[in-house]
């Protein structure tokens, strides 16, 4: 009898429990989603007012940034060990308690208080970032890019409900004699809350999907098992380099962009409202179009998506340093939030191309260890070059972050998409 082989198409039937778990961590994703646009909507606001300087506007997100750096990779051999749920337990238990401390510190007016709350925040959207190997863990190379976008997607839902929140909170302040800054901060565990159910629900483990794959795709040939420590042929070890270095770029870019940004908008005036609305709208780029974007990748390949992706956040870094109206400001953050979309979903497809299921935790988690390093420092040199330099100067720097990561991945050779050599 010949042997199955997994089809070329994009079409394989995705199975009914796929499709189940993929909607539950799509939902999860979002309500992480909707407490975490809180940091870059209100955190260089409240820094400021913390320590009376722009300087260390970009604080909070490094904060964040560092805090998932130091828990991507552990948590990856968690998960990769117990499971995808395990990690992503522990991140909802971890956001939950951030929250929490951060809106106290608010209250108390407490900097060090808030730095702590970003640590322990952050740490749980870091152990959060599972949920992409989650998805990447049910769908085949064929379809791998959108099972990534669609949990990712869910984020889009995050950006609805994160300035309702923060509109919600302003209204209710007044009545209370809270700060509304604290008020939004303490409603985020009542988000968090139903996520528990959510992830309870999802079965089998995504990870035990994963190690069974032609199980629940009778097309797929049987996937022979890398053994830990076997090594990788020369293209992979290529493709794996080109994808963490975009991966690492774009994320860096955008979060030091996004950092500035809502800075930005408050030096102009803006509301926070208004601020948070220019954020999610940064946030529908990030995740309103990476279905199709997915889709586009497993047709046309992980390198022209990325290529396009970086190419859009450029031209956003541009919007946002060279420009004073609110609307051209949030049409860069927009881009920003599109580019890093694609760069992101075609860097993580490609990582967890040439990675075996049983480490592709670690395999993620390295990315993120990374991209977290980036989201720590770069936002932490936006703050100083604003300072010193001014919008223009950083417009001119989030350019050049993404040169060389593009020339890696334009000269990688892509035969297919998911295939490298």
């Amino acid at each position: 009898m010949a042997a199955k082989t997994e089809a070329p198409e994009t079409d394989i039937p995705i199975p009914a429990v796929v499709r189940r778990n993929t909607l539950l961590l799509a939902l999860a994703q979002a309500i992480v989603g909707t407490g975490m646009q809180l940091v870059p909507s209100l955190g260089a606001v409240q820094v400021v007012m913390l320590t009376g300087s722009s300087t260390l506007s970009g604080a909070a997100t490094s904060l964040l940034g560092f805090a998932r750096m130091l828990v991507a990779y552990p948590v990856g051999r968690l998960t990769d060990a117990r499971g995808r749920k395990v990690g992503l337990y522990l991140g909802l238990w971890l956001a939950l308690a951030g929250a929490l401390i951060t809106g106290e510190a608010t209250l108390l007016k407490s900097l060090w208080l808030f730095g702590l709350g970003m640590l322990v925040f952050g740490a749980g959207v870091g152990a959060s970032q599972q949920l992409r190997v989650a998805a990447a863990d049910m769908y085949p190379t064929s379809r791998r890019s959108e099972g990534i976008s669609l949990v990712l997607m869910g984020s889009l839902l995050g950006a609805g409900l994160s300035p309702l929140l923060v509109n919600f909170a302003e209204r209710l302040a007044p009545a209370t004699g809270v700060s509304a800054l604290a008020l939004a901060w303490f409603m985020v565990p009542l988000l968090i809350a139903p996520s528990f159910g959510l992830l309870f629900a999802v079965r089998p483990d995504p990870r035990e999907i994963a190690l069974d794959l032609e199980a629940y795709y009778p097309t797929l040939a049987k996937t022979p098992y890398i053994s830990p420590g076997q090594k990788t042929v020369s293209q992979n070890a290529v493709a794996r380099r080109a994808g963490i270095a975009a991966g690492v770029a774009a994320q860096g870019q955008m979060a030091m962009i996004m950092a500035m940004t809502s800075l930005a908008l408050h030096n102009h005036g803006h509301a926070f409202s208004l601020i948070s609305v220019s954020v999610a709208l940064h946030v529908a780029g990030m995740f309103a179009f990476t279905w199709p974007l997915g889709r586009l990748s497993d047709r046309l390949g992980r390198k022209p998506l990325i290529l396009a992706g970086l190419a859009a956040a450029a031209l956003g870094a541009l919007l946002v340093g060279l420009s004073s109206g609110y609307w051209t400001i949030t049409l860069g953050t927009f881009f920003v939030g599109l580019g890093w979309s694609g760069a992101f979903v075609g860097a993580t497809s490609i990582i967890t191309d040439v990675t075996p299921a049983a480490e592709r935790g670690k395999g993620v988690g390295l990315l993120d260890f990374w991209s977290s390093l980036a989201g720590v420092i770069l936002p932490l040199a936006g703050g100083v070059m604003v300072e010193t330099s001014g919008f223009a100067m950083l417009a001119l720097f989030g350019v050049l972050l993404l040169a060389y990561p593009a020339l890696l991945v334009w000269r990688l050779k892509e035969t297919s998409p998911g295939s490298y050599g």
